[in-house]
């Protein structure tokens, strides 16, 4: 039965009809708006009334996420943020649509991505891959499906799958505003982890490019561009990482590890990596004021917040025995698996 609510984020004299709120007392309903568009050329060009559906959701302070309804009946794309005059002003709600198609579709759509996710973690890779192709029949570009798919490309040692779904995600800008961030993490530890380091660093650039100062993002594509032998790209996004945290402990590991390496043309060999340019590790030395180290330790880097092992030397360093067992792969806190707390911050986004 429809029903009259008055929103709190409404004046006295605004009202919006039939909209039922979330449990936690925001918009979220459909709503539609009307469009003209023209159809021919010339003289036959004639004008044809439209309607448009939006799916739409109450972001707080008079502002409001819009998402168009797909055929499917579920959001899909990007969103746009309207303020509440617009809202009442240009469009209508549509109470029966949402609860009879797209509440349902939305459930659905949720069901197999659930469903996807926990096959996935039990490693039924391919019963996981169907359910998140389900999915992905409901909504083309929804970056859940799209980021556990590439897991399991990855999973699977299928790298031009992976290749192939990693230039879908980047280009949906959601992929890097907020959401789905243990995901996001996710994705970005196992590009680098299988060897496809030119696509982790692409994919941190990407990022970037949403975010102003983030300084575990920089960290990671620092990191990227290490695995990768990039000394130039290592160095600029290790030095803006430190900029922007001083205290960052996984930034000053990693710039030590550089010194270390610096001037040692067979410890990088070893490593697998070309030598270090001359210039580059005295600019990495004034940004952490420490002094030039006598001989290299007998560690490789590890992941940020990992405690050093009994008897051995400080983390961030190259591996020399090559017997000995590495240590965990590092990682800042944008490297963060589901479930350990941690979500970077994409809210600053570049003007």
């Amino acid at each position: 039965m429809e029903k009259k609510i008055i929103l709190s984020t409404l004046d006295d004299d605004q009202e919006l009809q039939g909209v039922t709120l979330s449990p936690d007392g925001a918009v979220r309903c459909v709503f539609s708006s009307d469009a003209r568009i023209k159809v021919g050329t010339g003289t036959t060009t004639r004008a044809h009334a439209s309607k448009l559906l939006w799916y739409v959701e109450e972001l707080g302070n008079k502002k409001f996420s819009v998402r168009k309804i797909n055929p499917h009946h579920v959001p899909s794309g990007e969103d746009r943020v309207i303020g509440l005059e617009k809202l009442l002003a240009e469009y209508v709600p549509e109470v029966e649509y949402y609860e009879e198609y797209t509440l349902p579709a939305m459930e659905l759509l949720e069901d197999y991505l659930d469903e996807g996710e926990d096959r996935r973690e039990e490693g039924r890779l391919y019963s996981a891959e169907g359910f998140f192709d389900k999915a992905l029949g409901l909504d083309e570009q929804n970056v859940r499906a799209l980021f556990n798919l590439g897991l399991i490309y990855m999973e699977l040692e299928d790298v031009e799958k992976t290749r192939e779904l990693m230039r879908s995600l980047l280009s949906i800008k959601s992929t890097f505003t907020g959401k789905d961030q243990h995901l996001f993490n996710e994705f970005g530890i196992s590009l680098r982890k299988h060897g496809l380091f030119n696509e982790a660093v692409e994919y941190y650039s990407r990022a970037l490019a949403f975010v102003e100062d983030d300084d575990h993002l920089y960290y990671n594509l620092a990191r990227a561009n290490y695995e990768r032998g990039d000394w130039e790209g290592c160095v600029a996004a290790l030095l803006r990482s430190r900029e922007l945290n001083p205290d960052l402990e996984a930034s000053r590991e990693l710039g030590e590890l550089v010194i270390r390496l610096s001037g040692n043309p067979a410890l990088c060999r070893k490593q697998g990596k070309p030598p270090v340019p001359d210039g580059l590790a005295e600019s990495v030395l004034g940004v952490l004021e420490v002094d030039y180290p006598a001989a290299p330790p007998k560690t490789r880097p590890r992941e940020e917040g990992t405690p050093p092992e009994a008897g051995r030397a400080r983390s961030a360093k190259p591996e020399v025995e090559p017997d000995e067992k590495p240590e965990r792969e590092p990682r800042a806190r944008h490297e963060l698996k589901r479930g350990e707390g941690y979500a970077p911050s994409f809210s600053k986004k570049k003007k």
